[in-house]
């Protein structure tokens, strides 16, 4: 990426917008407003958390007081516990803390949420992937969208996706924990380590800070500017606002290592699809190809814009898509698994897989055709 094109890209569409511009389409309106309502949702959900676990009856045999030995790293050949010593309630806290410092991050990181939301209405939907958070409820939106209908056409294919049972509050305090644990194995693990690894014997001389970034961010890798032989790493602040960029650089070695980090994004979507399926947990083979998807947008997510963003869609999958149901459990007595549910379970299904999932699924799609087409000139 030229110096030069860095810079003219440097300001987000909001504030370098040409008054001659084109209205757009009033779905953005909407959509922007489903965004926020979504935003606001996973907000109050870390309330709703603490009040679940600390102030509902969920389980006869299991409360935030069970003491808690380890961690488990589940990899598909072996499992790593990390010794540690407190209590369910005590994790849940210390998850939820971390959850809500990415999630304050991701807002405010690029242009910026409001920024971010504000440029997409007046200049269009690509704006969104200008800020972290934004493109994380993108990305929720067409994985919770997608996700069901491959469930669907499964099924009546015959082909079990399987589901999780046992003791609510366990599976509750397991779908906190899950997201940065996973996020730690399959894309920090499988991914950023070998990038890093790549990076330190194709680079040479990387600094402490760069190697860090590298394995926080893989992109940074390939996000630079060469000037008289010097690199300059950026931020994805500097790069074009696109779900996928098609800047190219004049470095060797950047050409070079993309398609080896795209290589272990899918090696890494498949393992995860299947880690599932063989955990034992009760997942059917269907959930080997929904998990692998799945891979696909958290790995996106990593690489583009770093572990905090893949962390939060897993959570926001996991946790936000859930915590309601439990609620409504332990506050009504309907099982967090019903399918009639209450009000509380039907309105984040709604919002997410429906009023989110269809306009973000068509967003990806046109994404991916356009990325096409340009590969093909």
């Amino acid at each position: 990426m030229s110096s030069s094109k860095t810079r003219a890209l440097q300001q987000p569409p909001s504030e370098t917008g040409d008054s001659r511009s084109s209205p757009k389409p009033n779905w953005l309106y909407f959509f922007v407003a489903v965004i926020i309502f979504t935003v606001a949702m996973a907000l109050v959900s870390f309330p709703a958390g603490l009040y679940t676990v600390y102030g509902v009856h969920l389980s006869n045999s299991v409360n935030s007081s069970t003491p808690v030995s380890g961690l488990n790293f589940d990899f598909v050949f072996a499992t790593v516990v990390i010794p540690v010593v407190g209590n369910l309630g005590g994790l849940f806290v210390v998850f939820s803390a971390i959850y809500l410092g990415f999630f304050l991050l991701a807002a405010r990181q690029g242009a910026g949420l409001f920024r971010a939301l504000r440029a997409s209405v007046s200049h269009g939907y690509q704006a969104l992937f200008t800020n972290p958070l934004t493109a994380t409820m993108v990305l929720l939106g067409a994985t919770s969208f997608v996700t069901v209908l491959v469930d669907t056409v499964q099924t009546d294919a015959g082909v079990s996706t399987g589901s999780l049972n046992g003791d609510p509050f366990s599976l509750l305090v397991n779908f906190t924990l899950a997201p940065l644990l996973e996020e730690t194995t399959f894309r920090m693990i499988m991914i950023g380590v070998p990038v890093l690894v790549l990076a330190i014997i194709m680079f040479g001389g990387l600094s402490p800070v760069n190697m860090a970034r590298a394995i926080w961010r893989p992109s940074s890798i390939w996000d630079i500017d060469e000037v008289d032989d010097v690199k300059t790493v950026h931020s994805f602040r500097e790069t074009s606002p696109a779900m996928f960029q098609d800047d190219q650089s004049d470095s060797l070695e950047v050409r070079a290592i993309r398609p080896v980090v795209y290589a272990f994004l899918l090696l890494s979507s498949f393992i995860f699809g299947y880690a599932h399926y063989a955990s034992g947990a009760g997942w059917g083979p269907g959930k080997v190809s929904e998990a692998a998807l799945a891979g696909l947008a958290l790995g996106y997510l990593y690489i583009k814009y770093g572990f905090q963003t893949s962390v939060l869609l897993h959570w926001s999958v996991n946790y936000v898509g859930s915590i309601f149901s439990f609620m409504a459990q332990g506050l009504f007595g309907v099982s967090w698994t019903s399918n009639t549910g209450s009000f509380l379970d039907v309105i984040p299904t709604l919002d997410i897989v429906f009023l989110l999932g269809l306009p973000s699924t068509l967003i990806v799609v046109n994404e991916l055709l356009k990325r096409v087409t340009r590969g093909k000139r």
